[in-house]
């Protein structure tokens, strides 16, 4: 179907239409004056010409059964106009028996037909009656508006922002600025959380170095005290002896007894003998090394570490009051919410205690295996101890009850019991020389509980305060880059919304927030500055004409307009309206009078 985008009303004819029994023919020009008293049928013209195009009153409302006759069944509205190409053509609508039947130029069609030829429902009425955008539509009006504004392009915006907000515009995502901004207000969230959350991490890194670099001095010095306590027992232990010479001593005397050995027949028994105090010397000097140093003192580093934390996180819930700030977040704490500061240090002094018992539980398992491990090897050596000493005093006694036995020979064993002897504890008593081996043991544990929290903190040298910078630095650049998305963003709404720019009336649809960018959805009438609703009925009528030359100019459409209750306006010259004016003004008991007259070529332009 062809689209007819203005048109005049020649002429109408209607039966069975509200008050119209029998067929009544009007004949329209421009403008058209329809003048009479109350219930005459002035305003049913202009439900007639609305019903005509969309099948619904002058206001758009449903229940159509209202616009039939009384004594008449069947409605009829037939309408000739001539469009904007000069052709005349003949619409007319007919209702019988409930049955809708519309024909255009003899030809039978459908509403949807007539959408296309003028439009949409909303669009038609906003035009033909001044009233119905601002009354009727009301807040819905503001989509049809969305519809049919102008898009304003992306170099046009461009044009109008400053060499500086062009530069930082460049490059980014404009087929949804709205979008574009709510990611940056999100990354800057994100970005927010970051630094609240590596500012925690610092604080903790370095409350964790300061208590692993205590722990390191009081370790260093526990081993130096150690290495110190040795050292002495050491130069003691073979202070004026002469290892090499008593080693020397021990072999002669060793040769001197396998000799005496031989000589005096008891060689072999002799030989075990020294052999087996050979075995139960050696047996004896060994000592327990544990397999479980290294994992022992991993664990005690764990625990001691924890045990740090759980002080802090515990003096900070003992130190918490109203207008303190929080170590963490940095954020002042008050009396509302101080009670969900509270628990969540309680959560998390219960997730520390956790981890604790945890980790020392793993401590003492840890200890019981090398303990156990350790009884196994005293056990064991003990054992072997005994059953040595067992071989050797069984043998001793059988070689004690030979009567032959040599003195000399006794002698020489029990000089080299004492040789070795001397070579095992020097000039220490055995306190002292358990002494020795305890710091000893000791000593290993300090050099392996030292290596595992140097390790620890080697790992924990994060440069926190870099990466802090680094997201305060992204922060900013995001906050300049959304104020500079909010000049493009104000810049294109205020080139958009040009074109609601009108005499009287002022439309707004969008607040644009500059500070952040955000589009906030407004629907604001006024006329002279005044809320509509504030207004007069002329004030009204006149806002509304405005309104209906602004749809004509935003659809390209130019269709007849309706001005109900001329009375109360003394002309409409601030208007200007263009194309067709059919005006209803009521004179108290006259009757019905339709009158139109054709303007000039040059007239109709002018209007």
């Amino acid at each position: 179907m062809k689209q007819i985008n203005a048109f005049q009303i020649t002429d109408m004819t209607l039966s069975g239409f509200k008050s119209y029994n029998e067929p009544v023919k009007l004949a329209f020009g421009n403008p058209t004056v329809v003048t009479g008293g109350n219930g005459r049928g002035k305003s049913s013209v202009a439900d007639a010409i609305a019903f005509a195009i969309t099948g619904l009153p002058f206001f758009g409302e449903r229940g159509i059964d209202r616009l039939h006759c009384d004594d008449n069944g069947n409605l009829s509205v037939r309408m000739a106009f001539s469009d904007g190409d000069g052709e005349t053509h003949e619409l007319t609508r007919t209702r019988r028996s409930s049955r809708m039947t519309v024909t255009f130029d003899g030809y039978e069609i459908r509403q949807l037909d007539l959408t296309e030829m003028f439009g949409e429902k909303d669009v038609f009425l906003s035009i033909f009656n001044p009233l119905y955008f601002i009354e009727e539509l009301a807040d819905n009006g503001k989509n049809l508006l969305e519809r049919y504004l102008p898009a304003v392009s992306h170099d046009a915006v461009m044009e109008k922002l400053s060499e500086e907000v062009r530069k930082s515009l460049q490059g980014q995502a404009f087929l949804s600025p709205e979008g574009h901004l709510k990611r940056l207000r999100e990354d800057i969230r994100e970005l927010e959380e970051t630094v609240i959350y590596l500012t925690g991490q610092k604080d903790l890194s370095e409350t964790q170095s300061r208590t692993s670099q205590e722990s390191l001095l009081a370790l260093s010095e526990t081993k130096k005290t150690l290495t110190a306590e040795i050292a002495l027992l050491k130069q003691k232990q073979f202070e004026n002896l002469s290892v090499p010479q008593m080693q020397e001593q021990l072999v002669e005397l060793s040769s001197r007894y396998d000799e005496v050995v031989r000589d005096s027949g008891e060689g072999n028994t002799e030989a075990v003998i020294a052999a087996l105090h050979q075995k139960l010397g050696a047996r004896n000097a060994e000592q327990y090394v544990s397999k479980y140093t290294g994992a022992l003192a991993d664990a005690k580093a764990l625990v001691n570490e924890l045990g740090a934390r759980y002080a802090k996180e515990m003096g900070h819930y003992k130190s918490f009051l109203p207008g303190v700030s929080c170590p963490v977040c940095h954020r002042p704490v008050t009396e509302g919410t101080l009670a969900e500061v509270q628990t969540e240090l309680k959560k998390a002094i219960s997730t520390i205690v956790a981890e604790g018992r945890e980790r020392k539980a793993q401590l003492e398992e840890l200890q019981a295996l090398d303990d156990q491990s350790k009884a196994v090897f005293t056990q064991f050596k003990a054992d072997d101890l005994k059953k040595l000493e067992d071989e050797i005093q069984s043998l001793t006694a059988q070689n004690e009850k030979n009567a032959n036995e040599d003195s000399e020979l006794m002698q020489l064993r029990t000089e080299i019991q004492n040789l070795t002897a001397t070579l095992e504890y020097g000039n220490l008593t055995p306190a002292e020389y358990d002494r020795l081996r305890d710091c000893t043991e000791e000593c290993r544990q300090c050099e392996s509980e030292l290596a595992a929290l140097q390790s620890l903190m080697d790992k924990s040298g994060t440069d926190y305060a870099a990466q802090i910078k680094a997201s305060q630095d992204q922060i900013a650049i995001k906050k300049r880059l959304i104020a500079d998305m909010a000049l493009y963003l104000a810049k294109r709404a205020e080139l958009t919304f040009s074109a609601l720019r009108l005499n009287r009336v002022a439309i707004s649809l969008y607040d644009v927030v500059k500070t952040t960018g955000e589009v906030k959805e407004t629907f604001r009438f006024t006329y002279n500055g005044r809320r509509y609703d504030r207004l007069s009925l002329s004030e009204k009528i006149r806002a509304g004409m405005e309104v209906s030359e602004l749809m004509k100019r935003l659809t390209g459409r130019n269709y007849p307009v309706f001005v109900d209750n001329m009375e109360s306006v003394e002309d409409l010259a601030n208007v200007r309206p263009s194309g067709q004016v059919i005006m209803a003004k009521l004179v108290p008991g006259a009757e019905l009078s339709v009158k139109g007259r054709q303007r000039s070529a040059e007239k109709q332009t002018a209007a």
